[in-house]
C-alpha cells in the first residue's frame, strides 16, 4: 500500500499499528495524529502507562517506510475489508490457544523462539507474522517481554494473568457443582431426592461466593403464587414478610435474583420455569431490576430446540417491560443462552434479543457467564462491581456469542414506564406529535438500558438508578 493510501486508510478507520522494526522490548502502539503532504506525526505509546513511551515522532513522508514497517493491530470487534486483514482476523480467533500455552508453561512464559513457534502452530501464520502479532500484544500490555540470564522470554502480563486466573476460578465454581452433582447418581436413583440434593448443592456453593448481607432461600415473592427454587434477597435492608428456616416470602424490592434449578431440562420444565419468571416479572416494576435465571444439570434438548421454545413462549407471552424476562439459561457443558438488548448505539428500537453462547475456547465459559450475570446484580460497592466487570470482560472474547432472534416486534416499546420517563413526553400531544413522542420513548428505553448496564458495571450506584427511575 502506498504511504499516502496507508495514512488515509489508518486515519479514516482510526486504526492502531506497531513497527515491525522495533525490538520486542520496545514494541509500542502507534497512532497517526497529524499528516500533511510532506510529513506525518505518529504518537507512540504503551497501554501500560507505567512504562515510558516515545511520544510524538515526526517523519518525512518519503522516508516513513524506511523507518517504520507498520503492522496493523487486528481485533475481533472491527470490520476489515482487505483480504490480508480479514485472514489475520480469522486466524486470531485461535489466539486463546496461545494464551493457554503461555498460562500452562512454567512461570507463564516461553522463550521467544518457542512463543513464535506456538503462534505459528496455533494460528497457521508465518514466523514473520507471528513475531509481529506478538509485538502487537506486547504494545497492548497483554504480553510482556522479559530478559534473564537464561534467555529472553514472552510472558503473560500481570493484568492478563489476573484475568486468566479469574476465568479458571469462575470455571471451577461450575466444575464444583457439576462434579458433586454427578456423585449422587452413583448411589441414588430416586428423582425427588436427587433434585433436592442438587438444589441444596447449588445453594451451598452460592453461599461461598455471595456476601452475607444477602440471604439465599427458597420460597415466594410477595404478590406471586409461584414457588421459586432459589431466591437471593437483601436481608440487610429488608425483613422477609415470612421466614421459616430457609422458606421465605419476600418483598419484590428486596429481590436480587430468582433462579429455577432443574435436574433435567425438558420442554415441560423449561416452559414451567419461564411461566414462573414471567409471573414474578409482571408483578410490578422496580427501579432496580433483578436477575432471573434457569440452571439445569442435564438436558437432551439441543440449543436450537431451547431457542425455539423460548422464542415461542415470548411470542405467546409478550414482554411488556424492560428486563421483564429471563436473563440467562444454562445447562453446563451442553447449552447456554442469555437475553440482551440490540441497537443501543443507533437510533433504531432496542429490543430484547436471544443470544447463544458456545464454549469453544477451552474453558466452561457458558457457566462463567451465568455467574457473571448473577454477580453483576448484587448490590455491592462500586469498586467491587468494577473489579468484577474487569475480570469478566475477557470472558466475552473467549466465547463465541451470537445473536439469534429478536423476541419482540422490531418496533417494540415497553408498555410500562416510570413516571420520570413519562414526564419527558407529558407536554406533547400524542395525536399531532406522535413521531416525536415515539422518538423520545425510543431514547428513554436506550437510556434506561445503558444506565442499568452502568449499574451492573459499578459506574453508577443503586441510589442514582432509583433517583432516575421512580
Amino acid at each position: 500500500m502506498e504511504i499516502n493510501d496507508f495514512i488515509n486508510f489508518v486515519r479514516k478507520e482510526k486504526l492502531l499499528f506497531i513497527n515491525e522494526k522495533d525490538n520486542y522490548d520496545e514494541a509500542m502502539v502507534g497512532q497517526i495524529v497529524k499528516a500533511s503532504e510532506s510529513k506525518v506525526e505518529v504518537l507512540w505509546y504503551y497501554f501500560d502507562t507505567s512504562k515510558k513511551s516515545k511520544g510524538i515522532k515526526e517523519y518525512k513522508i518519503d522516508k516513513f517506510y524506511s523507518e517504520v514497517t507498520p503492522f496493523l493491530i487486528i481485533n475481533s470487534n472491527r470490520i476489515f475489508t482487505l483480504q490480508e486483514h480479514i485472514e489475520i482476523q480469522q486466524k486470531l480467533n485461535n489466539w486463546y490457544l496461545v494464551i493457554n500455552k503461555l498460562y500452562n508453561s512454567a512461570q507463564h512464559r516461553l522463550k521467544i523462539k518457542d512463543c513464535i513457534y506456538e503462534v505459528v502452530e496455533c494460528l497457521g501464520v508465518t514466523p514473520e507474522i507471528a513475531s509481529s502479532i506478538i509485538k502487537t500484544f506486547i504494545g497492548r500490555n497483554i504480553l510482556i517481554y522479559t530478559s534473564f540470564k537464561s534467555g529472553t522470554y514472552i510472558s503473560l502480563s500481570n493484568e492478563t494473568l489476573e484475568i486468566e486466573n479469574k476465568k479458571r476460578y469462575l470455571s471451577s465454581i461450575s466444575s464444583e457443582i457439576r462434579s458433586k452433582s454427578e456423585r449422587i447418581n452413583y448411589v441414588i436413583s430416586h428423582g425427588q431426592t436427587v433434585g433436592n440434593y442438587r438444589e441444596n448443592l447449588f445453594i451451598s456453593v452460592l453461599k461461598k461466593y455471595i456476601p452475607t448481607k444477602f440471604h439465599i432461600a427458597t420460597g415466594f415473592v410477595e404478590g406471586s403464587n409461584k414457588q421459586i427454587d432459589i431466591i437471593i434477597y437483601d436481608q440487610h435492608n429488608y425483613l422477609p414478610v415470612f421466614r421459616e428456616d430457609d422458606l421465605v416470602v419476600v418483598k419484590k424490592e428486596s429481590v436480587i435474583a430468582v433462579i429455577e434449578i432443574k435436574t433435567t431440562l425438558d420442554q415441560n420444565t423449561l416452559i414451567n420455569s419461564l411461566e414462573g419468571i414471567s409471573e414474578i416479572s409482571n408483578a410490578g416494576m422496580n427501579s432496580i431490576p433483578f436477575f432471573k435465571g434457569i440452571f439445569a444439570f442435564n438436558s437432551k434438548l439441543k440449543n436450537e430446540i431451547v431457542s425455539k421454545n423460548i422464542i415461542k413462549f415470548y411470542k405467546e407471552n409478550p414482554i411488556d417491560t424492560i428486563h421483564g424476562h429471563l436473563d440467562v439459561i444454562c445447562v453446563p457443558g451442553l447449552n447456554s443462552q442469555f437475553i440482551d438488548y440490540n441497537n443501543l448505539e443507533n437510533t433504531k428500537n432496542s429490543c430484547p434479543t436471544l443470544c447463544e453462547i458456545e464454549s469453544t475456547k477451552g474453558i466452561d465459559i457458558a457457566e462463567c457467564i451465568f455467574f457473571q450475570k448473577l454477580f453483576s446484580f448484587l448490590e455491592v460497592e462500586k469498586s467491587a462491581k468494577r473489579i468484577n466487570e474487569r475480570y469478566f470482560d475477557g470472558l466475552f472474547n473467549t466465547a463465541n456469542i451470537k445473536s439469534t432472534t429478536i423476541l419482540t416486534e422490531e418496533d417494540w416499546i415497553p408498555m410500562h414506564t416510570f413516571y420520570s420517563e413519562w414526564e419527558t413526553t407529558s407536554h406533547l400531544n400524542l395525536e399531532t406529535q406522535f413521531d416525536k413522542v415515539m422518538q423520545i420513548y425510543i431514547q428513554n428505553v436506550k437510556k434506561r438500558l445503558i444506565d442499568v448496564k452502568k449499574w451492573n458495571k459499578g459506574e453508577i450506584s443503586k441510589d442514582e438508578l432509583i433517583k432516575n427511575y421512580n
